[in-house]
């Protein structure tokens, strides 16, 4: 089970206020893998992971980064794992059984395709009544046994296609759940790269990425703490989504970097969306909720990069990056596509 993105805000201030602390306590870096063990730690969401650090803590073994990266394996990583492979068993228990009825349908089928045809051979024009009623009454006995068995196995079918929907469900959740980002409601890491190369397989140009990163975030998270950094990280979530539309994905990649994958958009095109999304952010103030405190400005740097057919993903990737570091180094709060880059070095 991932986080809920729609938590309540003094949830997720209440969790922060517990999180830190024991994280710091026991020096575990402040990653978003980490931040996801300590989250279901302390709000009770899974129980087995919640003993397992008990046991260790109570015990006064050390606490260290690596028995944090193995409880985080185990008991959230594999766990997830193992609901997805749950529902495939269920799929494939419930596909055999209905290869089963649907064989022994035919079955039936077959045999009162013989009764009939044997019954054909026997009728001749010197039958007598007596004959051609018993030749009725044994048709109409093997006509009452397989419509028995059609509606029985028609019920059963019907359950069947029932239980289905309701895996179908299941697994439309758990996938979800496996793909999105806690904190935020957009897509992972996971989910970014499982799309993207699910996308360039079947591109055929017009395939482009952004890769975007909040300017002085570590500054900002340093001065006004992480309960407030959080708000920022969802904040640039929402105004990445409002200049986005249709087939484009919205996911966070890392802990302030974000990645917009925009099908059928030509580079011109999706250098267009970016500088949407920067001037979108650009132009709002922060401001402490429930309070007149304005917290500053957020702006973010935005790098752009174009599918070249055939390239592997970590090339197409790692254009948009270098795009971004161009971003970065030349001011901050700025859009660089990859044309821009290599006209300059020409």
């Amino acid at each position: 089970m991932m986080m809920n993105a729609t938590e309540s805000r003094e949830e997720t201030v209440r969790y922060v206020r517990l999180i830190f602390p024991l994280m710091t306590k026991h020096g575990i870096p402040i990653t978003p893998k980490n931040y996801t063990t300590w989250y279901y730690y302390v709000s009770g969401r899974n129980k087995e992971l919640q003993e397992a650090i008990d046991s260790i803590t109570e015990s006064n073994k050390p606490y260290t980064k690596e028995t944090n990266e193995e409880i985080y394996q185990r008991f959230v990583v594999e766990k997830e794992e193992n609901t997805l492979k749950g529902i495939r068993k269920k799929l494939q228990q419930t596909l055999l059984t209905v290869f089963g009825e649907l064989k022994e349908l035919s079955g039936q089928t077959e045999e009162y395709e013989s009764t009939a045809l044997e019954n054909v051979e026997k009728l001749t024009d010197d039958m007598s009544i007596r004959d051609i009623r018993n030749i009725l009454d044994e048709v109409i006995v093997a006509t009452k046994k397989i419509r028995r068995f059609g509606e029985a196995t028609q019920q059963r079918l019907k359950e069947t296609t029932k239980t289905l929907h309701v895996m179908q469900k299941e697994f439309e959740h758990a996938k979800s759940e496996l793909l999105q980002d806690f904190l935020t409601g957009v897509m992972n890491r996971k989910g970014f790269d499982e799309t993207l190369e699910k996308l360039t397989n079947e591109s055929t140009g017009n395939l482009c990425v952004l890769i975007l990163d909040i300017d002085h975030f570590k500054k900002f998270n340093d001065m006004h703490g992480h309960i407030v950094g959080d708000e920022v990280l969802k904040f640039v979530a929402k105004n990445i989504r409002k200049n986005v539309k249709g087939k484009d994905i919205v996911s966070r990649i890392g802990g302030e970097e974000f990645a917009v994958i925009l099908p059928e958009t030509p580079l011109l095109g999706a250098a267009t969306v970016a500088e949407n999304i920067r001037a979108s952010i650009a132009r709002l103030k922060l401001e402490r909720k429930g309070k007149t405190e304005i917290l500053g400005m957020i702006t973010v740097s935005i790098g752009v990069a174009q599918y070249r057919q055939g390239e592997p993903l970590k090339d197409f990737v790692g254009r948009a990056d270098q795009a971004l570091y161009s971003a970065k180094n030349t001011g901050r709060n700025r859009v660089a596509a990859e044309s821009m880059i290599s006209n300059r070095v020409e």
